[in-house]
């Protein structure tokens, strides 16, 4: 009988094909082995390739995947008797295997191939343009859109930039730009573009403000007032004084007050470097430190002046930046307004779609009270199984595509209830490295426990597996790559002996010289 360790039954549980799984996988824990093994055993089980949707994050995850898959289905095809049985009992299936399970394992790379659309291993947002040319009258866009590229939206962005730049809302364009440090607009338009939907709220000021939690009479002029008394002048110019003939800290901050020009809403954030502590228990607070005791005691009585005057500071801080926020959000709501409309119309005189266009127009076909039923029916009749890949990194408007599609798996009612119908994701929060693109590793927790508790009350629970041996950092793995270490300070590697003064942890102690 075959021995197999712990990580391979493991492995072999999330494969199982009529289990719906919550996998957590950790970097080379074999996760992409999982999920070609998973699709292998549902076309083993006689499950039509075009009722699977897999889907992946990027298109070289979708390639490696199909790949992988297509080259195992096609060694099937060549293999004789014993070699097949022994390949799909390391898979997991149970024997004995008779021969026309062999027979249909043999054929499952010419099933796979002749699928009508082909086996579905794509990227969510190759899915979503499918769906939206499947339903385009549904969806509101053209049959014959186009899907924009990177460079091709960046360039539509910049001229619908230019276009505000010289016209009447060009004030509020420069408005945005006064608050804007980078050397173009590009990444913030693409921000912007790729929210839009936060942007449908219309804000008013006062809503803003108190959003913030800023005072209702909060202006720059009635902050100067809480912080300037009329004597800080003087203040400043003794602290000055004194610091500069003080300790290297001192003069540092010394160094900082002589910046400021004029004692006004902008010397603000001068004085709270100089003032307050950056980190510790109690960030932005007056320090205890400062000035030093040598320069407190040259200061006489006004440092209690000066100490009065940095907890002025200290309790304006969080009024400030609340003002200095209200003036970006303002402005940037100001200009969306402008901007956004300019670009959707931009883009359908050109039958264009961005990538945010496929995955925002998909959750409102999927969610529209007037239509929803009747695609989600539509699709139902076409997928059983859904795999997802990368989780970790899909954002929570992608969440709510993949929801609508599972909607049926988990409310037990469907086109055809008869079939068996299961759920598979996998991801690692670690690793989740898209969070401009919107990725919220939280949805991951929270999509579970959402899953776990519809499938539980559908009778089919989720089960829930995680993959924490790296087959990377296994033995026979390192054994193939440390052969290349040998003669490796003569081109120019060396060891930290500070850090491993005994020598590298190295499983193949021959070969690392120890």
């Amino acid at each position: 009988m075959m021995q197999r360790d712990d990580a391979t039954l493991r492995q072999m549980a999330a494969a199982r094909p009529d289990m719906s799984t919550w996998l957590s996988a950790n970097a080379g824990s074999g996760k992409t082995r999982v999920l070609t093994d998973r699709v292998a055993r549902l076309l083993l089980d006689g499950v039509d390739p075009q009722h699977i949707l897999c889907l992946t994050y990027t298109k070289a995850a979708a390639s490696e995947m199909q790949n992988r898959l297509f080259l195992r289905l096609g060694a099937w095809a060549m293999l004789e008797k014993d070699a097949l049985t022994a390949a799909l009992t390391e898979l997991g299936v149970a024997g004995p295997l008779s021969d026309t399970a062999l027979r249909d394992a043999r054929r499952l790379f010419a099933r796979a191939i002749e699928a009508p659309g082909g086996l579905k291993i794509q990227t969510i947002h190759s899915f979503c343009a499918s769906l939206l040319r499947r339903f385009p009258l549904e969806a509101g866009v053209s049959p014959q859109f186009v899907e924009m590229e990177d460079r091709t939206a960046k360039l539509l962005r910049a001229e619908i930039v230019e276009q505000i730049a010289a016209g009447p809302d060009a004030t509020k364009l420069y408005a945005l730009a006064r608050h804007h440090t980078g050397e173009t607009l590009d990444d913030l338009t693409a921000e912007i573009a790729g929210k839009a939907p936060l942007f449908d709220e219309t804000w008013t000021q006062a809503g803003m403000a108190k959003a913030l939690g800023l005072r209702p009479d909060a202006t720059h002029r009635s902050l100067e007032s809480d912080v300037f008394h009329g004597h800080e002048t003087q203040l400043l110019t003794k602290l000055v004084t004194a610091l500069s003939v003080g300790s290297t800290t001192d003069m540092k901050a010394a160094a900082k007050l002589k910046r400021i020009n004029a004692l006004d809403f902008n010397s603000l954030p001068i004085l709270e470097d100089a003032f307050l502590t950056k980190s510790g228990k109690a960030p932005f607070t007056v320090s205890t430190r400062f000035p030093t005791k040598a320069t407190r005691a040259a200061l006489g009585d006004t440092i209690d002046l000066i100490d009065a005057w940095m907890h002025r500071v200290e309790a304006a801080r969080p009024q400030r930046i609340a003002l200095e926020a209200l003036h970006v959000s303002t402005a940037l709501h100001e200009f969306a307004q402008v901007f956004l409309p300019a670009y959707a119309r931009a883009k359908q005189l050109r039958g264009w779609l961005d990538f945010d266009d496929l995955i925002l127009r998909a959750r409102a076909l999927l969610t529209r009270s007037d239509v929803a039923a009747w695609v989600l029916f539509r699709l139902d009749g076409g997928i059983d199984h859904i795999l997802v890949d990368e989780a970790q990194d899909t954002s929570p408007v992608q969440w709510q595509v993949i929801d609508r599609l599972a909607q049926e798996f988990t409310s037990g009612l469907g086109a055809r209830q008869d079939v068996q119908r299961t759920i598979f994701v996998v991801g690692d929060k670690k690793q989740s490295i898209y969070s401009f693109q919107g990725a919220d590793p939280r949805e991951f927790d929270r999509m579970q426990r959402d899953f776990a508790e519809r499938l539980e009350a559908a009778g089919t629970p989720l089960q829930t597996q995680r993959l924490e041996h790296s087959f990377r950092s296994s033995r026979p793995f390192s054994m193939l790559w440390m052969p290349h270490l040998r003669g490796a300070r003569s081109r120019g590697f060396h060891l930290n002996r500070a850090t491993y003064p005994s020598g590298p942890p190295c499983p193949a102690a021959s070969i690392c010289g120890r």
